[in-house]
C-alpha cells in the first residue's frame, strides 16, 4: 500500500516515497529517497489515531530528544515533522534485517552471536540511560542487524513519547510489548527507570538463546500473571551449553522486583562476559560517562594522514575537543544527576577595537576554564559554544541545543586611551531552563586595570558559582586565583596564538606556523609561562605531523614539553603535549597512551584528552573503547565537528557504513565548508563500492568549498585522485606546489598519479622523478619517518626502479607493522601493494591485500571493485575472491 497522496505530495520537495516496508501497531514504514542529501531513508508515519492522541508539540519535543542520541549502536533520527495532518520522522535505511527476522529464520542463535548482539544493544541503552532516556520498548523488532555485522537499537522516539509523563497508556495505546515488558511497566507504573529496559533486554537475550520469550501465554494478562508468580526461568534448562554465568546474569536481569536486578544495563553486559574463573573478559562495556583511559592522537602518516589519528591532533590543539554525538540528559535544562549545573560560556562580545577580538575571546576562554575547575558545575567545551558568537537565537533555544541549564554571556572593552590600559568586563548569567522564560540570574560590571585582568576572571567564576549555590573548596579558590603568567605582554602573545590555532577548521600548516610564532614570543617574554610552553610543544608536534617532517622541529616539541613539565608538572595540557609528541614523532603508542591516561586522571572531562585517547586506542585494537571515549567527549562538547569526524572515520574503518554515514551527515550539517566532512562521505561511499555516489558528494561539496582546495585535499589524503571526474582532474593538474603547502613531493606524486591514470606515461615519469627527488631529500632529513619511505617507494615504482621501490615500501611496513599499530599500519601496507603492482609483482601485492581485508581499514571488497589502482589484478582468481568477499 502506498503512502497517502496528500502526504506524498506535501513531502515531494524533500522525499520521494518509493514503497512500503512494513507496518505495526503504531506506524507505517516506507522506503523513501532523501532528495536533500541523496540517500535512502526509512520514513515512519504514525497511525492517525495515535498521532491525534500524541499531538504534534509533544511528538516534536520527544523526537528532537531522540535525534540527539548519537551512538554507534543507536539508529538515530534524521528528520521529523507534521505534514498534511500526519506526524512522521525519518531514520537511516539500514541494509540488513531485524533481530526478529533472524529469530524467525533460525529460532535460536549461536551463544557468541547472542552475547554480541545483547552487549552492543546494552552499550546503546547504557549510553541513553546516562543521558536520561529510557527506551520502554526493547524487543527483537527494535533491534536491527546490519549487513556489516553491527547492532542498532531503533525507535527511541516513539517509545519515549508514548511513555512520558503524560501517561498515554491511559488512552488505550499500550507502551511496550507484553512478552518483553517489565512487571512495573505491565502494571502501568508511570515512574519507570532504566531497569525496565534491563528487564526487556534480558528477555530478548533469553529468547535468542532459548528460542522463545521467558514468559509466554495466550494473552497479555496471562503473561503478566506468570511474570509475577513464577521465578525467572533458567535458560540452561533448555540450552545446557549456555555458560552458567550467563544464565545467572539473565535470571538476575529478569528479577520481578527492580531493586533485585543489576543497577545498570552496563553491569548486566559486564556480567555476560565473566569467565568461569570470575575474571571479567576484555569485552566489558565502558560507561560513556565514566573516567576514560586517557588520550593521544596516534601517529599519523604524513601527507596521507589516517583520519582516526589525524582528527585527534586537530581537535587537540584547535580547541580541546569537540562535536555533536551525544546528549546530556532527558531534556535540556534538567539538572544533571547529583545536582550538577550545566553551564555554557558563550563567546564574550568585543566592544573595543576590532583588532582586540582575540582578547575578548581569551577572557571568555579563561572564565570557561576556571569554571571547569569547580566541582558541581559541568561546563560545555569551547568548540560547541563558538558557533553562538553574535547569534540571534534565543537563550532557551541555545540552552536546548547545548543541553545547558545556564548561559554565561558578556561583553569586553579594552580601553587604551591616554596612556592607560583598562579592561571592562560585563558578564551575565542567564537561567535558561525549560518551562520558563529565560531570566538573568546574576550580572555585574568589572572595571579594572589590565594588570588585574586575571583577578577579574577569577571573580567572575567565583560569582557564577555563588549564584548557582555551589560552594568552593579552599583548593578550588586557590586554583581560580592562580595566574598563568605575571607578564601581560606574554599573555597577549599567548592569546594571539590561541586565536589563530583555535580558529582553524582544518589542519593548516601556514596558520600553525603563525600560532607557533606567537607562542614562541610568549615564552620569550616569560620563560616561566608553563601553559604557553605546553601549547607551543603541541603546535610543533602538529606541524611536524601535518607538514614535511623536520627532526629539528620534533626535538623542539620535546624540549618545550619538558620545559612545561618542570614548571607545572600536574598541568593536564602538559600531558596532552607529551601525548602528541610521543604519538606523532617517535611513534611510541604505549608512551603516548600513558601520558594521556595520566592527564585524564587529573582532568577526567578534558575533551582534548578524551579525543586523543580515542585516536590512540584503535592502534592497539580497542575500537569499541575508542567509540565510548568519543561518546563521553561529545556529551561535553555537543556541537563540534571534530568528534563527529573522528567517529565517522572509526566506523568507516570498521566497515560500519550506516553508522559512519550518520556521523558524516552530522558533520556536514555542522561544518559544510570544512573539506574533511565531505571527504568522509566520499570515503564511506567508496567503502560501499559506490563511485557514482562518491562523485555526487564531491559535486555537492564544491558548491561550498573552493574547488581547487578540495581537489588537492582529496588527491592528497588517502590517494583519492582517481575519484575525481575528468574536469576536476584537469583542474588538479593545474594546481601549483603552494596548493600542497609547497611540498614538491606531494605535488609531484599527485601529478604523476593523475597522468598515469590518464594514460600519459611520459608526464607520469617526469613528475614521479620530481617526487622522488623531494622524498629522497625528506627521507635523508627524517630517516625514521615511515611515510616518506612509503611514498618514495611509490615514486620509484612509477619509474620502474623495482628493487629500490620494493626496499623503500618494505622499510615503511617494517617500521610500522599492523601488529604494532592497527590504525595506521594498514596505510603502509597499501602503499607497498601499490608499489608491487607498479613493478609487476601481483602475487606479492595480493598477499598483503588478503590480510588487509581481514583487519579494520578503508579498503573493502566494494572499494577494490571500483579503484583503478587494482586493474592489473582484475583477471586474477585470488583477486576475484577478494572482490566477491569469499577469500
Amino acid at each position: 500500500m502506498g503512502a497517502p497522496d496528500g502526504l506524498r505530495d506535501a513531502l515531494a520537495d524533500r522525499y520521494v516515497i518509493e514503497r512500503e516496508l512494513g507496518r505495526g501497531g503504531m506506524a507505517v514504514v516506507y522506503l523513501a529517497q532523501d532528495l536533500r542529501h541523496d540517500r535512502p531513508v526509512a520514513l515512519k508515519i504514525l497511525l492517525p489515531e495515535l498521532a491525534a492522541t500524541l499531538g504534534p508539540e509533544r511528538f516534536q519535543r520527544e523526537i528532537r530528544l531522540a535525534a540527539r542520541l548519537q551512538h554507534p549502536h543507536i539508529l538515530t533520527v534524521h528528520d521529523s515533522g507534521e505534514t498534511a495532518g500526519q506526524l512522521w520522522f525519518t531514520m537511516p535505511f539500514v541494509e540488513g534485517e531485524s533481530l526478529r527476522d533472524r529469530l524467525r529464520r533460525e529460532r535460536q542463535l549461536p551463544v557468541d552471536d547472542a552475547l554480541r548482539i545483547a552487549t552492543e544493544a546494552a552499550r546503546a541503552l547504557d549510553y541513553a540511560h546516562h543521558h536520561g532516556v529510557v527506551h520502554r520498548d526493547i524487543k527483537p523488532e527494535n533491534i536491527l542487524l546490519t549487513q556489516d555485522g553491527s547492532t542498532l537499537v531503533a525507535d527511541f522516539g516513539i517509545a519515549r513519547a508514548l511513555g512520558g509523563n503524560d501517561g498515554l497508556t491511559q488512552t488505550g495505546f499500550a507502551v511496550g510489548t507484553p512478552a518483553y515488558m517489565s512487571p512495573e511497566q505491565a502494571a502501568g507504573d508511570r515512574s519507570l527507570d532504566p531497569r525496565t529496559d534491563l528487564y526487556s533486554l534480558g528477555s530478548v537475550l533469553y529468547e535468542m538463546l532459548a528460542g522463545e520469550a521467558p514468559f509466554t501465554g495466550p494473552t497479555a494478562q496471562a503473561i503478566a500473571a506468570k511474570r509475577l508468580t513464577e521465578p525467572p526461568p533458567s535458560v540452561r534448562a533448555v540450552r545446557p551449553t549456555v555458560p552458567p554465568a550467563v544464565d545467572e546474569a539473565i535470571r538476575k536481569a529478569l528479577a520481578p522486583v527492580a531493586a533485585d536486578r543489576f543497577a545498570t544495563v552496563g553491569q548486566f553486559a559486564q556480567a555476560l562476559h565473566v569467565t568461569s574463573s570470575g575474571a571479567t573478559a576484555a569485552t566489558t562495556i565502558p560507561s560513556p560517562v565514566a573516567e576514560a583511559p586517557r588520550p593521544m592522537a596516534a601517529q599519523v602518516p604524513r601527507r596521507r594522514p589516517v583520519p582516526v589519528a589525524a582528527v585527534a591532533l586537530t581537535a587537540g590543539l584547535l580547541i580541546g575537543g569537540g562535536l555533536l554525538f551525544a546528549w546530556r540528559r532527558s531534556a535540556a535544562g534538567h539538572e544533571s544527576p547529583g545536582g550538577t549545573r550545566v553551564v555554557a560560556v558563550l563567546p564574550f562580545d568585543n566592544l573595543g577595537d576590532s583588532a582586540d577580538a582575540y582578547f575578548a575571546d581569551g577572557v571568555s576562554d579563561e572564565v570557561r576554564t576556571k569554571l571547569g575547575q569547580v566541582a558541581g558545575l559541568e561546563v560545555i567545551a569551547r568548540g560547541s559554544s563558538l558557533e553562538y558568537r553574535h547569534t540571534a537565537k534565543r537563550a532557551t533555544e541555545i540552552a536546548h541545543e547545548l543541553g545547558a541549564d545556564y548561559l554565561l554571556t558578556g561583553t569586553v572593552r579594552w580601553e587604551k586611551a591616554g596612556g592607560t590600559s583598562r579592561v571592562r568586563v560585563t558578564p551575565e548569567l542567564v537561567d535558561a531552563r525549560p518551562g520558563q522564560a529565560a531570566r538573568s540570574r546574576w550580572g555585574q560590571q568589572f572595571d579594572a586595570s589590565l594588570t588585574d585582568v586575571f583577578q577579574v576572571q577569577a571573580d567572575i567564576a567565583t560569582k557564577v558559582a555563588d549564584a548557582l549555590g555551589v560552594a568552593l573548596a579552599d583548593s578550588t579558590q586557590r586554583q581560580l586565583t592562580a595566574k598563568p603568567t605575571e607578564n601581560l605582554a606574554a599573555y597577549d602573545e599567548f592569546l594571539k596564538g590561541e586565536a589563530v590555532s583555535q580558529g582553524m577548521s582544518v589542519v593548516d600548516p601556514l596558520n600553525l606556523r603563525r600560532a607557533i610564532g606567537y607562542y614562541e614570543q610568549a615564552v620569550a617574554l616569560d620563560s616561566t609561562f608553563a601553559v604557553a610552553w605546553a601549547r607551543l610543544s603541541h603546535a610543533r608536534s602538529r606541524l611536524y605531523n601535518n607538514g614535511v617532517p623536520d627532526p629539528a622541529l620534533g626535538e623542539q616539541a620535546r624540549v618545550a614539553a619538558e620545559r612545561a613539565q618542570r614548571l607545572k608538572p600536574k598541568e593536564p595540557l602538559v600531558y596532552r603535549a607529551f601525548g602528541a609528541y610521543y604519538g606523532t614523532i617517535p611513534l611510541d603508542l604505549a608512551r603516548a597512551l600513558a601520558e594521556y591516561q595520566e592527564g585524564i586522571r587529573l582532568a577526567p572531562d578534558n575533551v582534548a584528552l578524551l579525543v586523543g585517547l580515542a585516536a590512540i586506542e584503535p592502534g592497539i585494537g580497542r575500537w569499541d573503547s575508542a567509540a565510548a571515549r568519543l561518546a563521553h567527549a561529545a556529551v561535553l562538547d555537543p556541537r563540534s565537528v571534530n568528534i563527529t569526524s573522528q567517529l565517522a572515520d572509526l566506523h568507516t574503518m570498521l566497515r560500519h557504513y550506516a553508522t559512519a554515514d550518520s556521523a558524516a551527515d552530522r558533520g556536514l550539517a555542522l561544518a559544510p565548508t570544512n573539506p574533511r566532512t565531505p571527504w568522509q562521505k566520499v570515503i564511506n561511499q567508496l567503502g560501499r563500492g559506490d563511485l557514482d555516489s562518491a562523485r555526487a558528494v564531491i559535486r555537492a561539496a564544491v558548491r561550498h568549498i573552493d574547488p581547487g582546495a578540495f581537489y588537492a585535499y582529496l588527491a592528497t589524503y588517502q590517494d583519492l585522485y582517481w575519484v575525481l571526474e575528468d574536469d576536476a582532474q584537469r583542474q588538479t593538474l593545474q594546481l601549483p606546489p603552494s596548493a600542497f603547502d609547497d611540498d614538491r613531493g606531494n605535488w609531484g606524486i599527485v601529478r604523476a598519479q593523475l597522468y598515469y591514470l590518464r594514460g600519459d606515461r611520459v608526464q607520469a615519469a617526469i613528475y614521479a622523478d620530481s617526487a622522488r627527488i623531494a622524498f629522497e631529500e625528506q627521507s635523508r632529513a627524517a630517516p625514521k619517518d615511515p611515510t616518506r619511505h612509503a611514498l618514495l617507494g611509490v615514486a620509484l615504482g612509477y619509474l620502474g626502479r623495482k628493487a629500490e621501490a620494493v626496499r623503500e615500501g618494505l622499510r615503511a611496513v617494517q617500521m610500522v607493522p599492523v601488529s604494532r599499530d592497527q590504525s595506521n599500519g594498514p596505510y603502509y601496507q597499501l602503499q607497498l601493494v601499490r608499489t608491487y603492482l607498479l613493478v609487476g609483482e601481483p602475487e606479492k601485492a595480493l598477499d598483503h591485500l588478503e590480510s588487509m581485508l581481514k583487519t579494520p581499514y578503508y579498503l573493502s571488497p566494494g572499494w577494490l571493485r571500483i579503484d583503478p589502482t587494482f586493474d592489473p589484478l582484475r583477471n586474477n582468481p585470488r583477486f576475484r575472491k577478494l572482490v566477491e568477499g569469499t577469500a
